[in-house]
């Protein structure tokens, strides 16, 4: 009995000392966005990660007991601006395009004239294409906060401007000069999440194709380095990742998400046409925890600062626990909590899990030269392609999940990868 107490209370003081450490470390004289609050957060190094794993550890104890999951749910992120900082939630909102907040913007270089509205197609070179931590590894470093509406504050009211679009993103980047020394976030803008069309007119949006893979959807322009008086937080961006294009910043438009066909369940077996925002190509990507700690021990010999390296390089959505490595390769179906998702493929893998997700820098080749020296499993992905996690595509178009949810895989078979 006096164990269980020493370690109860060694519990609960690690959780006091993370709380009391994440509000010593809150930079004062920060603006609060009016009538919102603050959902989620981003993470900061790797202690606090396993501070909170702490939080579901009766629960992991108490279903591997009972043996009635074949995971665990230990961590939701979302990428409001894609290739930037993720932002950690405790629960999410699962939309038929993926989690709420995940990748509904995107900065894009001009790579020739703007392409026409009214084009469905033209030459490679020319209009806006997206970018990405691929070719600016420093996007890692811009951080990106979610203020929600909140009904408690003293200013809520269905008229107030942050209400009406849903909340708005506060965007923090570091010093754009080239001596500073360090990534602190010491500059910030705020923009709209879902601008209404009377933002839309007052800030001066329009609607431009950007290119994203092989797609060129519609998406409102929120500014670009272009316009006459382009703004200061928009160069300053440009400077800092170091682009010498004209650089602009886009949100998904409403009824302009990309359809999602290749690997994913049709509209006859979901019931609706699956969609992806700036996502690459499937609304949802899965990674199991096992997965990645048989990486780092592969890699910890060859590259001694791996052998804690951190899952964030892979930039999922869902990751979890309680399974062996690599085991949800072979999923097909699974129940989270109670929402139910299809698992499209496995996950191939680029470059850009080289850069590391707190401190912006990309590694010459890890981990991708140890991932492609035996994760080379997908013979539709071909040779020279690593797999490492699974895309998923939700059974309905509305639902819920939450950090501690259990994994439950309802069908298994085999993965064949289909190439855009």
């Amino acid at each position: 009995m006096a164990h269980l107490t020493f370690i109860g209370l060694a519990y609960t003081s690690l959780l006091v000392l993370y709380v009391l450490a994440q509000r010593w470390k809150r930079p004062q004289g920060r603006p609060t966005p009016r009538a919102c609050k603050k959902l989620g957060r981003s993470p900061e190094n790797n202690w606090h990660r396993w501070i909170l794993s702490l939080s579901t550890l009766p629960r992991r104890l108490v279903h591997r007991l009972l043996r009635r999951q074949d995971g665990l749910v230990e961590g939701l992120y979302v990428h409001p601006i894609k290739s930037c900082k993720a932002v950690q939630l405790q629960q999410a909102q699962v939309l038929r395009e993926g989690l709420k907040y995940d990748r509904q913007f995107s900065f894009a270089e001009l790579q020739g004239p703007p392409r026409a509205r009214d084009k469905a197609t033209s030459s490679e070179a020319s209009g806006w294409k997206f970018i990405t931590q691929r070719k600016y590894e420093r996007l890692a470093n811009i951080r990106i906060e979610i203020w929600v509406p909140d009904p408690d504050s003293p200013h809520y009211s269905s008229e107030e401007a942050n209400v009406q679009s849903d909340g708005v993103l506060v965007v923090r980047y570091p010093d754009p000069q080239p001596l500073a020394s360090n990534h602190q976030c010491s500059n910030m803008f705020e923009i709209p999440y879902n601008p209404t069309k009377t933002q839309i007119k007052q800030f001066g949006y329009t609607m431009e194709k950007m290119k994203i893979w092989k797609d060129y959807p519609d998406a409102l322009l929120i500014a670009s380095t272009m316009q006459t008086d382009p703004p200061t937080w928009l160069t300053h961006v440009q400077t800092y990742i170091k682009s010498s294009l004209p650089l602009a910043l886009f949100r998904v438009a409403a009824s302009h998400e990309r359809q999602v066909f290749r690997n994913a369940p049709g509209k006859d077996q979901l019931g609706y046409q699956s969609v992806v925002g700036f996502a690459d190509a499937y609304p949802l990507h899965l990674l199991g925890l096992a997965s990645v700690a048989d990486l780092d021990r592969r890699l910890s010999p060859v590259v001694p600062e791996f052998s804690t390296s951190s899952a964030l390089r892979f930039r999922a959505n869902i990751y979890f626990s309680g399974s062996d490595a690599y085991a949800e390769d072979s999923w097909k179906c699974i129940k989270i909590g109670e929402q139910i998702f299809h698992v499209a493929c496995r996950t191939t893998r680029c470059e850009l899990p080289n850069v590391d997700q707190y401190t912006g820098k990309r590694h010459r080749s890890e981990p991708s030269k140890t991932m492609k020296s035996y994760r080379n499993v997908d013979e539709g992905a071909g040779p020279g392609y690593a797999c490492l996690g699974m895309q998923m595509v939700p059974a309905a178009e509305l639902g819920v999940i939450k950090v501690g949810d259990p994994i439950k895989v309802l069908q298994t078979g085999t993965h064949y990868y289909i190439k855009q």
